[in-house]
């Protein structure tokens, strides 16, 4: 059911208690009761101890996996009432993917790959819009090369031009630096807030390097599927120290659960 528009500054994606569990009742919970919105302009790290369901969260929030339970709304819509068909167009026309494998096709050039969301929409690129999209991400150079002719950190920032050509509600990010080295790494982040912000949109990345989320306006931590807590205007010391605590290099939490809503 189409809801209240995000434009006003509503949450441009919300989790309202939404739950997921592998295997049936006796099963895998890999997420427990969360309830979270994300506000336009804005960009977000998701962060947590291996198994504490950052994977499943970023799925079942961009529609590639339904929830167990609970309610996901995505730029005015909720999720989980649509059909396969609905969730796939709206993941094509409003959604924004960048992963850690670059998923580049090899024999396109960059500005083909770039075009390739609105032509696979069935939508005519134009020339004008794709090019400007590859000149915001310092490749205006590159653009008549194919992926194998570019570096790593060029290719992921081609992946980011393709994400943001749709002029997506919202971009998720799967450890989209994970195969990069620090300094690259820094590069793209930089890049990817700088044309979130610019543009008004909304980006949700998951990661497990204090120095990735520390270039977010704002981390939230999982544990035992579960949302813990948050910090604001991270650095690497506070979202490492806040890691520690919540058991990435220590005990698992089985305490403190963080039960306020998170804005």
């Amino acid at each position: 059911m189409r809801q209240e528009s995000t434009r006003g500054g509503a949450d441009v994606v919300s989790l309202s208690a939404v739950s997921k569990v592998y295997g049936g009742r006796a099963g895998v919970t890999a997420l427990d009761g969360v309830t979270i919105g994300f506000r336009r302009g804005t960009f977000t790290a998701v962060m947590g101890p291996s198994g504490s369901g950052k994977s499943t969260f970023l799925h079942c929030a961009a529609g590639l996996d339904r929830p167990t339970a609970g309610s996901v709304v995505l730029d005015g819509e909720e999720l989980t009432g649509l059909t396969e068909r609905q969730l796939t167009e709206l993941r094509r026309d409003r959604i924004g993917f960048v992963f850690q494998s670059f998923n580049l096709l090899p024999a396109l050039t960059v500005l083909e790959n770039v075009a390739l969301p609105l032509r696979l929409a069935g939508r005519a690129p134009e020339p004008r819009r794709v090019r400007e999209a590859v000149e915001q991400v310092g490749l205006a150079d590159r653009a008549d090369h194919r992926p194998a002719q570019l570096s790593g950190g060029q290719q992921q920032r081609v992946a980011i031009a393709r994400a943001l050509i749709t002029r997506p509600a919202v971009i998720f990010g799967d450890e989209p630096t994970g195969a990069l080295d620090t300094h690259t790494a820094r590069d793209v982040l930089e890049l990817l807030g700088r044309a979130v912000r610019g543009a008004g949109q909304t980006a949700v990345v998951v990661t497990h390097d204090p120095v990735v989320a520390a270039h977010a306006d704002r981390v939230v931590f999982l544990a035992d599927g579960q949302v813990i807590s948050e910090v604001h205007q991270p650095t690497p010391i506070a979202v490492a120290e806040r890691m520690t605590r919540l058991g990435a290099w220590g005990e698992p939490v089985s305490a403190g659960r963080f039960t306020g809503r998170v804005l």
